[in-house]
């Protein structure tokens, strides 16, 4: 069998360590034009190769964003026209089959489908900071070694800087996954790598980025991680306003806040310290649609269990059958008494600002909602719409037990008797 070579390119800095890690979950992260995707796709390029029937995945959030954005690099800069690869889906490839039996899949998370239900050997998430926590970890139980080719397995990706307390951040700090920040300087187009001098090609490049503004000039060209231009929480502070979780004493009194419907049903619970006037937002719940009510119901009330819960709030003025539904199920809730969004984010915004509330590090996915929240622009200009709204479950469930404790009359009002969740249930 006539051996085949493979040519790739060299990796540099950051990237190269990225590259080069085999640990199970790796995340590439850094400003724009940094190389992090040539690194990662010339990663699952080279192991596809190396490793005989390896089961790969490339995959974004959406899946229409893959045909104009990362296939296109992977085609074009990677494969090229040489590499003894084929093809399946024409414009839109559905996989890329290797000469020894392996296969790079193409997906997207919204629609999933068969491709990421299976096992894999490596899945590769290309814009990563698009994606959720709990969509990350569903992707880490499909790479578990179950494929059984490349001796490594792993969940990989690469991400522009989001905001501060976003979940790819808390990850990295709690030991879960390796987080690796490429700067321009690794990209050889951009910098001469035996010199260190900027090329002609970078002058340009950079000077583009230099030319935006805000958030984006300090997300894409500084590559900090920080709150987006038109930011909705800004007061939000995470040395005041994040704290370590803590098992919250039993007659602390507590209040569920439920976003019912939508692409995924999610739950936050408040806890308040009486002698302290502090309510401490100490749990999530945040999982996709497909599950019925009856089992969002039922793992909402088990992890509620032994605690006294004074009541269950949420869903908007059009989700009355959503509230029957969980009624139904178990779970008594309360419509909210503000309905108008602005009304319920100033209560939120309010209980920052008089820092009466925090956040425990148990709840990663609402602390990277919460500084990612953001008025759509237009024109550099904030309006009143919400950028990517129906994204933020947890801060709208976060919204409803706000609205609940400050209501209309800005005092906190308990109207629905306590009840004890337990076996019963």
């Amino acid at each position: 069998m006539q051996e085949i070579r493979v040519e790739l390119p060299i990796i540099y800095g950051e990237n190269r360590r990225a590259y080069q890690c085999k640990e199970s979950e790796v995340m590439l992260a850094g400003p724009a034009d940094t190389g992090k995707t040539i690194a990662l796709l010339t990663k699952i390029h080279w192991l596809a190769f190396r490793y005989p029937g390896a089961s790969i995945v490339i995959a974004r959030k959406q899946l229409t964003d893959t045909y104009s954005t990362v296939l296109v690099t992977f085609q074009k800069k990677i494969l090229g026209e040489q590499a003894p690869v084929s093809s399946y889906g024409g414009e839109k490839a559905q996989w890329f089959d290797y000469p020894n039996g392996s296969r790079i899949w193409v997906a997207g998370l919204d629609k999933a489908g068969k491709v990421l239900s299976a096992e894999h050997d490596l899945i590769y998430v290309n814009q990563a900071e698009e994606i959720s926590l709990p969509d990350w970890e569903t992707l880490t139980t499909r790479t578990t070694g179950r494929a059984g080719h490349i001796p490594y397995p792993q969940t990989i990706g690469d991400c522009n800087p989001a905001g501060p307390t976003h979940w790819i951040r808390t990850r990295a700090a709690a030991g879960s996954l390796a987080l690796f920040e490429s700067r321009h300087r690794d990209n050889p187009d951009l910098f001469d790598q035996q010199t260190g001098e900027m090329t002609e090609q970078g002058k340009a490049r950079i000077g583009r980025l230099k030319t935006l503004t805000g958030a984006r000039l300090m997300r894409l060209y500084h590559g900090l991680w920080v709150s987006p231009e038109g930011a909705i929480y800004g007061v939000f502070d995470e040395e005041k306003h994040k704290i370590r979780a803590f098992a919250i004493p039993p007659l602390w009194p507590r209040v569920v806040g439920i976003d019912p419907f939508g692409a995924y049903t999610a739950a936050v619970w408040g806890a308040f310290d009486q002698e302290t006037n502090m309510l401490h937002i100490y749990r999530e719940y945040y999982q996709p649609f497909g599950v019925t009510t009856a089992g969002h119901a039922r793992a909402i009330l088990q992890a509620s269990e032994g605690e006294t819960i004074f009541a269950w709030v949420g869903g908007g003025p059009s989700e009355r059958q959503q509230r029957v539904d969980f009624a139904g199920a178990g779970i008594p809730l309360l419509a909210p008494p503000i309905t108008d969004v602005w009304a319920g984010i100033d209560r939120v915004n309010q209980l920052l600002r008089d820092f009466s509330m925090v956040i425990h590090d148990a709840c990663p996915q609402l602390l990277s909602e919460i500084t990612d929240y953001r008025r759509r622009l237009k024109d550099g200009v904030p309006t009143e719409n919400i950028e990517n709204k129906e994204q933020y479950h947890l801060l709208d469930a976060l919204r409803y037990l706000a609205a609940y404790l400050i209501g209309p009359e800005d005092r906190a009002q308990v109207v629905y008797h306590p009840v004890q969740i337990g076996p019963q249930w």
